[in-house]
């Protein structure tokens, strides 16, 4: 599993808890009201122990996080 990554719309710094596809199966399977937006897919993510979140952690979309975009 890679290092550390950032949500690319919200800049919130996480890590995968499981493979990318573990992660890929359970956002097809949430119901589309828990797919409305990038908050709920991450926070149903989290809260089901998939990914970590670090709280507090935020970045934008600028020359220093660049890296992380790709």
């Amino acid at each position: 599993m890679p290092g550390e990554m950032y949500l690319k719309y919200g800049g919130v710094r996480f890590i995968n808890n499981v493979p990318p596809g573990e992660i890929n199966r359970f956002v097809r399977e949430l119901p589309d009201e828990k797919r409305s937006s990038m908050y709920e897919i991450a926070k149903e993510l989290c809260d089901h122990g998939l990914i970590t979140i670090y709280e507090g952690q935020f970045s934008t979309a600028d020359d220093e996080t660049e890296t992380f975009q790709q």
